[in-house]
């Protein structure tokens, strides 16, 4: 049982009474969850329509009251709360056309990104499954620790040993499950049958060309992460144009590739893309300093796409991402979904 912070694991050695000490908050009951106060209090339909007022001008109701029916509550205020942001743009507190562009266009924003955001997942699979295992002659290296740094080979004391214990207690352990699962699951995956007993390869680890293609994109990104130096730089050297990439480059793809997954999960999950904000994206050193103005915001999650596509599919993003812009019933720049000058900055972003 692991309890506390992520990756940490009480000694087996103290008795539950110690470890009541040690993690209070673990063992409470559940007389005392029933018994936590609850202020949070539910909201009929003609209430939630009242409540958007905060938000937006509107007159009819009725439109308002079927979104509220369709989308929820929450969501909608999201989009609400952003708008009173951009009141100095405007002037004054949107409409509810304004309002319902908005929500439209970031709708199309998100099944255009999404659709980039796989196009990168798939690429970055197949360059790991492919780069790493013909370097290594073993089609189940991502189960073989030897093919591991758990160190991540960070020089802080504490990160190492954060980074060793998750890398044991959590992903290794947990890469193992997946591939087993996969295997056990007859119904869900009957096309892995020659991999079940009774299967022509029935001792053989699934191979990273099948594994890989059924693993979540957060899996992959903790594999490159994980895998070892020279490992990582092969994985760059496989799949883009420059050749002997160094151990700074593969710190930065890190990033970019946490920011695709993130990008990723926002899009899968119908969440708002409209004035983001998620984790660090570090710039390639040949870039020119201003070509990422913002290491956090949405733009920045392009240019982390830019240098993880082929240059046709980050040319083709560039175009249909234009394209939407030109389109929209809402000013994109004076809302600041994005930079006034983004083509000029993706354009300046030079291919990996």
């Amino acid at each position: 049982m692991t309890v506390g912070r992520r990756g940490s694991c009480p000694n087996p050695n103290i008795p539950l009474a110690g470890l009541r000490m040690v993690y209070p908050f673990f063992f409470f009951t559940m007389k005392e969850v029933l018994q936590m106060p609850n202020t949070e209090q539910p909201i009929d339909l003609e209430t939630q329509v009242m409540l958007m007022k905060k938000y937006v001008n509107f007159r009819q109701r009725k439109k308002m009251r079927e979104f509220l029916g369709y989308a929820g509550y929450f969501r909608a205020s999201r989009y609400g709360k952003y708008l009173l942001t951009q009141v100095n743009a405007f002037g004054s507190k949107a409409d509810s056309k304004v309002f319902f562009n908005l929500y439209n266009f970031d709708v199309q924003l998100r099944l255009l990104l999404f659709k980039y955001c796989k196009k990168a997942e798939i690429r970055f699979k197949s360059a790991i499954a492919n780069a790493v295992s013909l370097k290594t002659r073993d089609a189940g290296f991502y189960l073989d620790k030897q093919y591991y740094t758990p160190t991540k080979s960070e020089k802080d004391k504490k990160t190492r040993n954060r980074n060793v214990s998750f890398f044991h207690t959590k992903f290794f352990a947990g890469l193992k499950n997946d591939e087993e699962k996969l295997r056990r699951d007859v119904v869900k995956h009957p096309e892995l049958k020659e991999y079940r007993k009774g299967g022509t390869r029935q001792n053989n680890v699934l191979p990273v060309w099948a594994a890989f293609s059924y693993f979540e994109m957060g899996t992959m990104v903790l594999i490159y992460s994980y895998l070892r130096g020279d490992l990582r730089k092969e994985v760059l050297d496989y799949t883009y144009s420059q050749k002997n990439y160094k151990k700074e480059v593969t710190k930065q793809m890190d990033t970019w590739l946490d920011a695709v997954r993130n990008l990723r999960n926002y899009c899968a999950h119908h969440s708002m893309l409209v004035g983001m904000t998620s984790s660090v994206v570090i710039p390639d050193n040949r870039d020119s300093s201003d070509v990422l103005p913002d290491n956090t915001n949405l733009y920045s999650r392009l240019y982390a796409l830019k240098k993880i596509l082929s240059q046709e599919d980050a040319n083709m993003l560039e175009t249909e991402l234009d394209r939407l812009v030109s389109r929209a019933k809402i000013d994109v720049y004076k809302m600041n979904i994005l930079p006034s000058n983004w083509k000029d900055l993706y354009d300046r972003i030079l291919f990996l």
